[in-house]
């Protein structure tokens, strides 16, 4: 356990980003029966990883929600989040094929998409909820934001180090790839999400994606209180220059008298 209070640090990103719902917290687990230490998780026995997800934005309460290897049914998912080992299919591109011209496309798409099941299967189930009601310590964060959302938070992640954010964006497998890639590099991904989470995962036309390493959950925490009064949100407009409205609403010298 890191000690950290995820309940408090959880409210404080909310309220500095005036997020429309928790931050999520994202566990993955060495096998299937880890999830029955956890009474609490409420297991899905046929479920994908956004649909989870968009149970924890919209249902909270009875949010915190948990699937196996078997309960997870998107093959793409499974591959890079490691629940299994990336199967031919995947690796060749396959799954990409209704999205690209031609099967050299698709291979060369999928070599993009960030998969941990490509060295093997790693984990045997997966944990999602709001992060301060998960009962475990969550390993990567996941946010649903607003393009201006997604500035103040680069903001606030430049602030410790001034590190940027450097992603790749495929269009495919967007929350699982970036949850990947923020357990396996350390990274910060800024993502566009996609079809599936779109479709399973009802997020909006306007929202983005942000996941980072659990880790990072106190240097954004801190960036965003660094830079409150710099690039606070909702981003305020420049007033300091006189207005200049329509001549026919302007008062005349007579009107003032």
């Amino acid at each position: 356990m890191t000690g950290i209070d995820w309940r408090s640090l959880s409210h404080e990103i909310k309220s500095r980003t005036n997020l429309a719902a928790s931050p999520i917290g994202v566990s993955l687990l060495p096998s299937a029966k880890d999830l029955f230490a956890y009474p609490g998780v409420r297991l899905l026995k046929k479920t994908v990883v956004c649909h989870m997800a968009a149970m924890a934005r919209y249902y909270r309460q009875d949010g915190v929600v948990g699937a196996s290897s078997e309960g997870v049914r998107c093959l793409l998912g499974l591959s890079c989040l490691g629940l299994v080992q990336t199967p031919a299919r995947v690796k060749d591109g396959v799954l990409n094929e209704r999205f690209t011209r031609g099967p050299e496309a698709s291979r060369r798409l999928n070599e993009s998409i960030k998969m941990l099941g490509n060295e093997g299967k790693r984990f045997g189930a997966i944990i999602i909820g709001p992060l301060d009601l998960l009962p475990l310590e969550p390993q990567v964060i996941a946010l649903y934001v607003t393009p201006a959302q997604a500035l103040r938070l680069t903001i606030g992640f430049a602030y410790v180090n001034g590190d940027a954010i450097v992603t790749t964006i495929t269009g495919q497998g967007s929350l699982c790839t970036a949850i990947a890639k923020s357990l396996e590099e350390k990274s910060i991904v800024i993502d566009i999400p996609c079809v599936g989470d779109r479709a399973y995962g009802f997020v909006q036309e306007h929202e983005m994606l942000v996941t980072f390493p659990a880790e990072e959950a106190e240097h954004l925490a801190e960036g965003l209180r660094g830079t409150e009064n710099e690039a606070s949100h909702p981003f305020a407009p420049f007033l300091n220059w006189p207005p200049i409205i329509w001549p026919e609403f302007e008062p005349r010298d007579d009107d003032l008298k």
